[in-house]
């Protein structure tokens, strides 16, 4: 008990002493009886515990006995009781002082604790509210920490962001910030990995410290200082801070990728009308340099360079039929003209047309799939599989031989190409079928555009399949792409009719 609390009881005790002479003065000049003295007295302890507590209402319920027995019960003016009914009196009155003044003081702390809990509420209430009208297009952290210090009423609040890395204070908290970020040991750890902090002290001359969770994901930690809020309180606050962090997060989130869609959509539509406006020309430079070297009549200087002409264009030719093919796969215009395919066949027949164009590569066919069927886009599934051979034949080892590997899945068919000497990071893998995206390793010495493979992932998912990567030091690299297999009850009479 401190020196302030010490005081302000012998204070009330001493009032409440002089209440109980003034009342024991007034019953004996108007000659009450112990019955009637000992009813003012018990209203008087009942005042006191109402209004002041438990203690002061006992200390004084003493001096109440006292003086009962002194002006009130027999021998007067003397600490001593002849009648034995005057002691079953007095202790009765003790009983019933002591037995009212808890109960009253219990009741007035219940009230108490129910007001400062409602309070609790609005202020959590008016938090929830504040953190709505949050601006979601500036940065939360600091805003949020002065939010909750001017709505909880708090002295400190100290806020560490695990997304940002960044540690926001508001008024006066004593913690450091490594004090701070040794709140979460480990943020990749499960929530039942981390400490229990929902039993840390909430008192005002102790920081309560709590790890905010969005459901067993840690975002972050919350410190607030100086306050009278309770445990539950603290715990609201730390969770609408959690919230808040997200919500902020996902419209940030959400902003880059709508922004992020509509940059998409303006470049397809350029890239889009620049094909269009290079097919024309390009078909014409293709027809003359073809003719010329149909005609046979160039001297050898000339025919190289017609040749040169003619396959330069031919790539160009190639970028922008997959620039147009783009642009049909992401606005849904392609309509894909599905037959059943053997894919065996489908390989052995770009496999056969595409010798040529391998750069002294061979191709190893490996089908053990007995019955490959699917309903598919023969022109589609052959361009997205000469595009994986030409990206096999640039990244491998000069010479290496390329695996095209059909194999079966319990309901789907898989067609994959691996080569020799690539290695994708794990960190590459999703990214490669970003569009326009290339390997930072290998985009200053292999040519490409970084179209490729985007067009792959298109096409397969046209076809409501899936296509990954999969890499390694030792093996090289395997592009997979896995399509729907046509059922055996379907696939039966469809295959007799073939």
């Amino acid at each position: 008990m401190t020196l302030k609390t010490i005081r302000s009881v012998s204070i009330r005790t001493a009032a409440g002493s002089a209440a109980a002479l003034l009342l024991t003065g007034i019953a004996f000049r108007l000659h009450f009886n112990l019955s009637s003295a000992t009813s003012l007295h018990l209203f008087l302890i009942a005042a006191i515990a109402l209004r002041w507590g438990l203690l002061e209402a006992s200390l004084v319920s003493l001096l109440s006995v006292a003086c009962l027995d002194y002006f009130f019960t027999d021998p007067l003016f003397a600490f001593y009781i002849s009648d034995s009914h005057d002691w079953v009196a007095l202790a009765t009155f003790e009983a019933a002082a002591l037995l009212v003044s808890s109960l009253s003081n219990q009741a007035t702390r219940h009230g108490r604790e129910s007001m400062l809990h409602q309070m609790q509420l609005q202020k959590l209430y008016e938090l929830s509210q504040q953190i709505l009208l949050l601006d979601r297009e500036d940065a939360i952290e600091q805003r949020l920490a002065d939010l909750i210090r001017s709505t909880l009423q708090v002295e400190g609040v100290a806020l560490w962001n695990s997304y940002s890395q960044r540690i926001s204070r508001s008024g006066a908290c004593p913690l450091s910030d490594a004090e701070i970020l040794a709140i979460v040991p480990s943020i990749s750890s499960p929530r039942a990995n981390h400490p229990n902090t929902s039993n840390t002290a909430d008192r005002y001359d102790q920081p309560s410290r709590r790890i905010m969770y969005l459901g067993t994901r840690t975002i972050g930690s919350l410190v607030l200082c100086g306050h009278t809020l309770n445990t539950a309180t603290v715990n609201a606050a730390s969770s609408l801070a959690a919230v808040a962090i997200e919500r902020a997060r996902s419209f940030t989130i959400e902003a880059a990728t709508e922004a992020s869609r509509q940059a998409e959509q303006l470049r397809s539509a350029i890239l889009d009308g620049l094909a269009h406006a290079f097919k024309s020309p390009l078909t014409t430079i293709l027809a003359s340099s073809s003719g010329l070297l149909a005609m046979d009549t160039l001297p050898h200087k000339e025919r190289r360079l017609v040749s040169l002409i003619d396959r330069h264009a031919g790539h160009l030719s190639d970028l922008t039929t997959h620039l147009l093919l783009t642009a049909k796969l992401d606005s849904g215009e392609l309509k894909l003209r599905r037959e059943q395919l053997d894919l065996r066949e489908l390989v052995q027949e770009v496999a056969e047309n595409s010798s040529l164009e391998l750069d002294g590569h061979r191709i190893d066919l490996c089908l053990n799939s007995p019955s490959p069927l699917v309903r598919a886009d023969q022109k589609m599934l052959q361009m997205a599989l000469l595009q994986l051979l030409d990206n096999a034949v640039k990244y491998g080892l000069p010479g290496s031989p390329v695996l095209i590997e059909v194999r079966e899945a319990e309901t789907e068919l898989l067609m994959s190409v691996t080569n020799e000497g690539s290695f994708l990071a794990a960190e590459e893998r999703e990214k490669v079928f970003q569009r326009f995206y290339r390997c930072p390793d290998s985009a200053g010495s292999i040519s490409g555009t970084g179209i490729g493979l985007s067009v792959v992932k298109r096409i397969v998912e046209a076809h409501q399949g899936r296509a990954w990567v999969d890499s390694d030091r030792i093996h090289g690299t395997t592009f997979t792409m896995a399509l729907p297999r046509i059922a055996e009850k379907m696939a039966t009479p469809l295959a007799k009719g073939r």
